[in-house]
């Protein structure tokens, strides 16, 4: 029969009404139904847990049920609660099983474990300690579960259980440690990677407490100091320095102690086990307990002994620099691109302006410089820092003379256009040199073309430097088409062209002289071959190295007879 029919309700309302507990008889009156109807009826109330019963001698005094349903209890709860008959089928789940399943309760119960949404709990180790349960025996244990792309973990329990009807069950209780799990995976990992870094970091962690005693030192003692842990501890930074560095550290600890301050920054050269000075760029931070008081402080010491020692050279390298820079014959100038002034010359910029540096300092170019001068010195900075590369021009000034000035772009550490570097040189004796260099080598070029016979210039490597006119004109190309061409490849016929290759090789080589006069055809553009007698001789350089063969030929009537036997 339903507890839940129209039958039940006027008992049930009754009981309400008096809840001090009603007779049968009582109930009887109340409700208008017999007194066996109404035992029957709460024979049904009892067993479904929705009254309560008490005997006062013979009398039975029956109460509404203060207990709560089972199945509202588990729901309370935030573990996940399942009831297992003894065939592994679900009889009873909360609603924190429901929802880790996404799944309707009544979709899971009623079915066997492995049929349900919950299905992934069916391994072989929770089929055993289910066994287990049902002969009685009381089972916990920790689950590692996968689900798509996490990974939970669970305390779980198996307790025996025993429904109404005497049949035995079992009681699961799924309690979800992950989080804890999560906590303790990234401390230990917290943990390693602290040691990992205080034990492979760089510097050396100390730890001193009021009486500058070192209570903790990092493995990497030996490497910068030379000592273990173990032979540091208990001393102090002072049993590890000359005396009178001691003394200093003695009184900044005095300090730091009497007004603790976080990251004192400070100096300390210590003694190497080697007796070898080091220097330490240190850094303290006040250590404090659990109530607030201060107990030391942890001390980070880097060795910059290397840095010091390189900040010296550099201080020297820059004076010796300075000191080329300043006798340089050249004119050196800085522009300061941000204020577009100048910030230094050297000796020889003094003597062309006539001023000092500190007169120059602060000036634009157009304060400074000739007309010519300035407008390069002052201009192309975009130009420059799209470039960033060397610019270098000739002005003549007023006065005759021929500069040659050059600028440098400097950037700062993020790349961003600094200081323009200047430089001017005086090439006035050396521009006449080259424009009379010009002048003798467009002469000279001259007489080459127009020179009756055929004038080649080969370079070592077979490639052709200079082809005259009348070249030119006997093999059909014009000189821009001949001149880094390879000789061999391009105008020596095919049949010879190996063999003529290989004496000019030894040619190059230095290790014959080449004949005074030679028959060579030669091919022209058509393909025509056209017979040449040639005069070589060979170029060399200052040390005796062949660096090119000239090569004079005249066009000779064909014959047959004659034998190609050197080639240029």
């Amino acid at each position: 029969m339903d507890p839940n029919t129209d039958a039940l309700s006027p008992l049930l309302k009754a009981l309400k009404e008096h809840p001090r507990g009603m007779s049968v008889s009582d109930l009887a009156a109340a409700v208008g139904v017999n007194r066996n109807t109404v035992s029957r009826y709460l024979d049904v109330l009892l067993v479904s847990g929705q009254v309560e019963m008490e005997t006062y001698g013979k009398a039975k005094v029956f109460y509404l049920s203060q207990r709560i349903p089972i199945s509202a209890m588990l729901n309370f709860s935030s573990d996940l609660v399942l009831m297992l008959d003894r065939d592994r089928r679900i009889v009873q789940a909360n609603d924190a099983v429901c929802a880790f399943a996404g799944a309707k309760r009544d979709d899971i119960i009623g079915n066997r474990i492995e049929e349900s949404p919950l299905a992934a709990f069916d391994h072989p180790l929770i089929r055993s300690r289910i066994t287990d349960a049902l002969n009685g025996s009381e089972v916990a244990e920790e689950l590692r579960f996968l689900r798509r792309d996490e990974e939970l973990f669970f305390r779980i329990k198996f307790l025996p259980t025993v429904f109404n009807d005497g049949t035995p069950g079992v009681t699961i209780i799924l309690e979800d440690i992950t989080e804890g799990r999560r906590a303790e995976e990234a401390l230990r990992e917290s943990e390693a990677l602290f040691r990992s870094l205080v034990e492979n970091i760089n510097d050396l962690i100390l730890n001193v407490d009021e009486t500058c005693t070192f209570t903790y030192v990092s493995p990497k003692s030996r490497e910068i100091l030379g000592y273990s842990p173990e032979e540091m501890l208990g001393k102090t930074p002072c049993d590890f320095m000359a005396p009178e560095k001691a003394e200093r550290v003695r009184v900044q600890f005095g300090a730091l102690f009497a007004d603790p301050k976080p990251k004192a920054l400070f100096e300390w050269t210590m003694i190497h086990q080697s007796g070898s000075p080091v220097t330490l760029e240190v850094s303290g931070t006040p250590i404090y307990d659990m109530i607030g008081d201060f107990t030391g402080y942890r001390v980070v010491c880097r060795d910059v002994t290397e840095r010091v020692r390189a900040v010296k050279r550099v201080a020297q390298w820059k004076s010796f620099l300075y000191s080329v820079v300043n006798n340089v014959p050249s004119m050196v100038f800085v522009r300061e691109v941000e204020g577009n002034t100048f910030v230094f010359s050297n000796r020889a910029a003094e003597a062309f302006l006539g001023m000092t540096k500190e007169e120059m300092a602060g000036k634009h170019a157009a304060d400074l410089f000739p007309p010519e001068m300035a407008t390069f010195f002052a201009d192309g900075d975009r130009e420059m820092l799209e470039r960033s590369a060397v610019q270098e021009q000739r002005a003549r000034l007023p006065t005759g003379r021929t500069l040659y000035m050059k600028k440098i772009p400097i950037f700062n550490s993020r790349g961003m256009l600094k200081y323009m570097l200047g430089i001017a040189e005086d090439v006035t004796d050396r521009a006449a040199a080259e424009d009379l260099l010009v002048a003798e080598r467009d002469r000279a070029q001259g007489y080459l073309n127009a020179a009756g016979v055929m004038i080649a210039v080969i370079e070592a490597d077979g490639t052709i430097a200079m082809v005259n006119r009348r070249g030119c004109e006997i093999l059909g190309y014009a000189e821009v088409d001949l001149v880094g061409k390879s000789w061999f490849a391009t105008v020596v016929p095919e049949h010879l062209r190996d063999r003529l290759a290989q004496n000019f090789a030894r040619l190059a080589a230095g290790g014959a002289e080449p004949p005074s006069y030679e028959e060579s055809p030669v091919v022209t553009r058509d393909g025509r071959e056209r017979p040449i007698l040639w005069h070589n001789a060979l170029l060399r350089d200052t040390d005796g190295k062949v660096v090119a063969m000239v090569s004079s030929g005249e066009e000779i009537a064909e014959n047959p007879d004659s034998a190609a036997d050197a080639g240029s």
